[in-house]
């Protein structure tokens, strides 16, 4: 009994901790570059809406201040005129994707009159379940100011969802920005 009961709580362990990791992170950079030397940094001219979002400015502003606020507690410093270290600029896409699924699963745990019991089902079914949902993909781009070739690219991909309030969407996107920043630097 303890041994299943051990089981099951690691299974609902795992299963939230997979919920709460809804973002994914990853990084490629100029193995090349010298990063030691970048200090300031300012946002990348965007003359011809090249980057950024066109049609929401409250997200834009919460994504332009997370980015700003992990860089500053990073110790770099922003400046607004002469000749940063780098410039910062994003971009962000949303996409609807399909999921299909044909396998089942789930746990049980019971007592009986003889002791207790327990068990584990895969099911895999003809039927299968299709789901629809929005995927947004944003990039943090650092582009050398000097070269203005792009040094450090920042990935993050997580299903996003329209329907959250205002508290929700700013804690979603910093939680988001600190994720992928912390890995500016490279290492």
């Amino acid at each position: 009994m303890t041994m299943l009961v051990r089981f099951f709580w690691v299974t609902i362990f795992i299963m939230a901790l997979q919920a709460c990791s809804g973002i994914t992170v990853s990084q490629d950079y100029d193995q090349a570059f010298d990063f030691s030397g970048l200090k300031t940094f300012s946002w990348k001219p965007n003359e011809n809406n090249e980057y950024g979002l066109i049609d929401n400015d409250l997200v834009d502003k919460r994504i332009r201040s997370a980015i700003e606020v992990n860089l500053l507690a990073k110790a770099y410093q922003q400046i607004d005129s002469g000749q940063p270290d780098f410039f910062i600029s994003y971009h962000m896409t949303v996409e609807q994707k399909v999921s299909t699924s044909n396998v089942s699963t789930g746990v049980s745990i019971g007592r009986s009159s003889r002791g207790s019991y327990g068990g584990i089902g895969v099911g895999i079914g003809t039927g299968g379940t299709v789901r629809t949902y929005d995927q947004g993909t944003l990039l943090i781009d650092v582009t050398g100011s000097s070269s203005g070739e792009l040094i450090w690219r920042g990935i993050s991909t997580q299903i996003v969802s329209e329907h959250s309030n205002p508290e929700k969407s700013t804690e979603n996107v910093n939680a988001t920005v600190e994720k992928m920043l912390q890995q500016f630097p490279p290492k």
